[in-house]
């Protein structure tokens, strides 16, 4: 594979992982990419511990262990998040470097919440790792700012639907627009399932990827549950590597 090749691949790889990084403690958010408005109760503490594995046609990127910790800061209205992980690299090219990836820290801001519709501002930075670490597909070296706004819409009891459309900000000037649907289904008391469609596109729109991505979000107790997910690639940018699959894998605990 020529470096450009190399390069857009992991470009794309890093993007769809950017995608994953999120802090909602509700039917979107982990294991899905795009967050919702969801806002813990002030002093409230949610941690996941994830693992997620991406591959594609140019080799397989591992997160593992991925820590994302929110707390809940204003009643209604506001909570925070962190976002760090161990990254491992297996491209086809040869070698296995792992080490840590890109961290992120981020804030979400409930600004309407009525009793079917609530909408939040939720930016996020994305801290650049070194060169060394990038050239070796781990994370990107360039640091961004994520500024999505999420919406979710109940429809009754059981059925919910989330969107979000985010602006990417990037210091190497390749900024980028993020959109995302998903429909949620409380299965029962303990299960909701849910099915998604994301994506991230250039600001001319001329290079741009979709993914599919269904999963579960099963109570294990009243303080922890299973998350899932799987995903495959609909639409890839030209010269990028196709996306196989990419799986997450979690563990929720609220305090």
């Amino acid at each position: 594979m020529s470096h450009t090749n190399t390069v857009l691949g992991r470009r794309f790889v890093v993007a769809l992982l950017a995608l994953l990084s999120v802090c909602a403690p509700a039917l979107a958010g982990p294991p899905l990419s795009i967050d919702d408005p969801g806002i813990l109760d002030a002093g409230h503490w949610e941690i996941i511990g994830a693992t997620t594995l991406t591959s594609g046609s140019d080799g397989d990127y591992r997160q593992g262990p991925l820590l994302d910790i929110s707390l809940g800061v204003i009643e209604d209205y506001m909570q925070i998040g962190f976002v760090y992980p161990y990254a491992n690299a297996s491209p086809d090219s040869g070698g296995s470097p792992s080490d840590f990836g890109n961290a992120e820290i981020g804030v979400k801001w409930r600004f309407l919440n009525s009793d079917r519709l609530q909408m939040a501002f939720a930016p996020y930075h994305v801290f650049g790792v070194s060169s060394s670490k990038a050239e070796k597909g781990i994370g990107d070296a360039n640091d961004a700012t994520v500024m999505p706004v999420n919406a979710k819409y109940s429809i009754d009891d059981q059925w919910s639907l989330n969107g979000e459309v985010s602006y990417v900000s990037a210091d190497n000037d390749e900024n980028a627009w993020g959109y995302g649907v998903a429909v949620a289904f409380a299965a029962n008391d303990g299960l909701n399932l849910m099915v998604e469609v994301a994506g991230e596109s250039d600001t001319d729109f001329d290079e741009d990827f979709l993914e599919l991505r269904a999963g579960f979000d099963a109570t294990l107790s009243d303080s922890f549950h299973l998350l899932f997910s799987i995903a495959t690639g609909i639409r890839e940018p030209s010269g990028a590597a196709d996306l196989d699959y990419d799986v997450f894998l979690g563990l929720q605990y609220f305090r």
